[in-house]
C-alpha cells in the first residue's frame, strides 16, 4: 500500500487507484477498490446513504485519512483544504485569531493571513464577530468559520463534507459562489450535501457510494429545478470596474462611481445571477451575498477592500507557499492553543508543588539539580498528553488537510517539548538561586555556573525522554481514557530507574557529583535522549499518518 498524496499525478489531476479503507486488522471494509481520476477545474459531488463511506472517502481525498489499500496521487502538497461535517466551537481562540493561525498554517504570511480572514469574514457577514470567542458563536456562525478557514489560501483542492449544513440562505449563496470561483481558477472541489440541487448545473461528475463501492452517475437535477429557499431574497454586491452587466445579471444597479453594483434578487434566481457574473470575461468580483442589508454595528471600521483571488498552481504542484511546511508556524499555533486552553496549569502546579516540597534553601546544589531534573521527566510526559489531546478531532483534521497528519502530530509534540524545556530552565534557575554552592559535606565548594549548566543538560535529557514517553504512551499508539495515563506513569518511572537509561545516568551523575563536589556534564546521555526522542516522535507521527483507530 502506498500513498503519493504529495506527488503530482502524471496527468496533472487527483487520482485514486484501488483505494480501500477499513479500521483495524479485521474490521469491515468501509471503502473497497475505489478508482477514479479528477482533472483540474472539476466540481465533483459524492452522494450515498448515511454510513455508506462518503465521509471516509472525503477524508482520504483531503489527506486527513490514509487508505488501507491502494494509492492516492496528485494531491497538492500545500494546497488542500477541508471542511468537516461538524466543526467544534471548543477552541480557545477569538474568530480572527484562529483564522489568522489557519491562514499561516496554509502558507500565507501573517499579514496576508489576517487580511484574507477579514475579507472572508466580511463576505460572510461576520466582520462584527472578528473578536468573538469561538465558544460563544452559534452553530451556524461557527460553521461559517469552518468554511472560511478552508477558503483563506485559495486551495487547489477543496473538500466539503456537508459544509452547507447549518448555514443561512445568504451564507449558502456565498459558499456556492466561492466554489464556482475555485473551479473557475482551475481547482478541484469535491463535496457532499443533502440538497440534491446544490450546484447541480455546475457539477461535472457525481459519484455514488453504497456499502463501500463507488459508482459514477449523472447529475439528476438541472439549474431549472426550484431551490428550497425561493421565498427568500438575496442581496448581491459585485465589482466590475465599470464594465456593463452580463446577460442574466439584470436587476443589479450601480452604486456610486466605483464600478460596484448591488441588487436584491429572489433566492431561486441568485445562483443564475452569480453564475452570469462569474462567467463574464473577465469575471466580476463578488463582494457580498446576503439576505438583507447588514446592521450598522455589523462592520466596525472600514470595509476591507475587494480581494482578487489568486490563481492557484496546477493540482499536482506544490501549493501556495512553502511556508506551510515550516514547523515554526505549526508549533506557534499549538503553543497558542495550549496556553489559551489553560491545560498547562495542572503540570505546572504539580511541578512547582513537588519542587517546593523536595528542595529547601541551602541544600547541596548538585543534589537539588538532580531532583529537579528527575521530576521534570513525568511532567514532560504529562505535557505531551495535554498537547496531543488538546485539539478537537475536527479542528485537527483541518490542520492535517493543509500539512498532513504527521506534521500536525509532530507540531503538538514539539510544543510540549518547548513548554517542558522552558519549565526545566526556570526550575534550574530557581534551584541554582536557592541551593547552597557546596557538596554534601557542606565544605567542598561547587561552582554555580558549571553546576547550573550540568543541571540544565540533565533537565534537557528529562524533557527529551519525557517527550518520548508521552509520544509512545498516548494517542494514537495508546488509546482510551485510562490506559494512556497508566502507561505514561509506569513508563516515566521505569525510564528514571532502569539502569542504562540516559535519564538515570544524567540524574545519577549529579547526585554522585554532589558527594564529591565534581561537576559531570551528561553529554552522552543528552545525545542518546535526543535519538530516542526523535525516534519516538517519528513513530507517533507515522502512526497518526495511518490513522490508527
Amino acid at each position: 500500500m502506498r500513498d503519493d498524496g504529495e506527488a503530482a499525478a502524471a496527468g496533472g489531476g487527483l487520482r485514486l487507484d484501488g483505494v480501500g479503507r477499513r479500521y483495524g486488522l479485521r474490521g469491515p471494509w468501509v471503502l473497497r477498490d475505489v478508482a477514479f481520476e479528477v482533472p483540474p477545474g472539476s466540481l465533483v459531488r459524492v452522494e450515498g446513504p448515511n454510513g455508506s463511506g462518503k465521509s471516509t472517502l472525503l477524508r482520504i481525498l483531503a489527506g486527513v485519512d490514509r487508505p488501507t489499500a491502494g494509492q492516492v496521487s496528485g494531491r497538492p502538497a500545500a494546497g488542500t483544504a477541508y471542511v468537516p461535517e461538524r466543526f467544534p466551537p471548543a477552541l480557545p481562540f477569538a474568530v480572527l485569531r484562529y483564522l489568522t493561525h489557519m491562514g499561516a498554517v496554509r502558507g500565507l504570511p501573517a499579514r496576508e493571513a489576517a487580511d484574507s480572514a477579514l475579507y472572508w469574514l466580511d463576505r460572510f457577514g461576520l466582520a462584527g464577530h472578528a473578536r468573538t470567542p469561538l465558544d460563544e458563536l452559534s452553530k451556524g456562525t461557527c460553521q461559517k468559520v469552518a468554511v472560511i478557514q478552508a477558503l483563506l489560501a485559495d486551495p487547489a483542492l477543496l473538500v466539503l463534507d456537508e459544509a452547507w449544513t447549518g448555514l443561512d440562505v445568504a451564507a449558502r449563496a456565498v459558499l456556492d459562489a466561492a466554489v464556482r470561483e475555485r473551479v473557475a481558477a482551475g481547482a478541484i472541489v469535491v463535496f457532499v450535501d443533502h440538497d440534491p440541487r446544490r450546484l447541480a448545473a455546475d457539477t461535472t461528475a457525481v459519484h455514488a457510494v453504497d456499502t463501500g463501492v463507488l459508482t459514477m452517475t449523472a447529475p439528476a437535477l438541472s439549474a431549472a429545478d426550484p431551490a428550497p429557499d425561493d421565498a427568500a431574497t438575496v442581496v448581491i454586491e459585485a465589482v466590475g470596474t465599470g464594465r456593463p452587466l452580463p446577460a442574466g445579471a439584470e436587476g443589479l444597479l450601480p452604486v456610486g462611481e466605483s464600478g460596484a453594483v448591488r441588487g436584491a434578487v429572489p433566492a431561486g434566481r441568485s445562483d443564475a445571477v452569480l453564475r452570469a457574473l462569474l462567467a463574464a470575461a473577465p469575471p466580476w468580483h463578488i463582494t457580498a451575498v446576503r439576505t438583507d442589508a447588514p446592521p450598522a454595528t455589523a462592520v466596525p471600521g472600514p470595509r476591507p477592500a475587494p480581494r482578487t483571488p489568486r490563481l492557484t498552481a496546477p493540482v499536482g504542484a506544490t501549493g501556495p507557499s512553502a511556508r506551510a511546511r515550516r514547523p515554526g508556524v505549526l508549533v506557534r499555533y499549538q503553543l497558542d492553543l495550549l496556553l489559551r486552553s489553560h491545560r498547562w496549569l495542572p503540570p505546572l502546579i504539580f511541578y512547582g508543588a513537588v519542587m517546593a516540597i523536595g528542595i529547601a534553601g541551602g541544600e547541596p546544589l548538585l543534589g537539588s539539580l538532580g531532583y529537579a531534573a528527575a521530576l521534570l521527566l513525568p511532567v514532560a510526559a504529562w505535557t505531551v498528553r495535554v498537547c496531543v489531546t488538546n485539539e478537537p478531532a475536527a479542528a485537527r483534521a483541518c490542520v492535517a488537510s493543509a500539512v498532513g497528519p504527521a506534521r500536525a502530530q509532530s507540531a503538538a509534540l514539539a510544543a510540549a517539548a518547548v513548554v517542558s524545556g522552558v519549565l526545566g530552565l526556570a526550575g534550574t534557575a530557581v534551584v541554582a538561586a536557592v541551593s547552597g554552592p557546596h557538596a554534601d559535606d557542606l565544605h567542598t565548594a561547587v561552582p554555580i555556573g558549571p553546576a547550573a549548566l550540568a543541571g540544565a543538560m540533565a533537565a534537557a535529557v528529562s524533557v527529551l525522554l519525557g517527550t518520548a514517553v508521552g509520544a509512545l504512551t498516548n494517542p494514537p499508539l495508546v488509546r482510551g481514557a485510562g490506559w494512556p495515563v497508566l502507561t505514561t506513569a509506569v513508563a516515566a518511572g521505569a525510564v528514571l530507574i532502569v539502569s542504562g537509561s540516559p535519564a538515570q545516568a544524567a540524574v545519577t551523575g549529579l547526585v554522585t557529583g554532589s558527594r564529591t563536589g565534581a561537576v559531570h556534564y551528561p553529554v552522552l546521555a543528552l545525545l542518546a535522549a535526543a535519538v530516542v526522542a526523535l525516534a519516538a516522535a517519528r513513530l507517533s507521527a507515522w502512526a497518526v499518518a495511518r490513522s490508527w483507530r
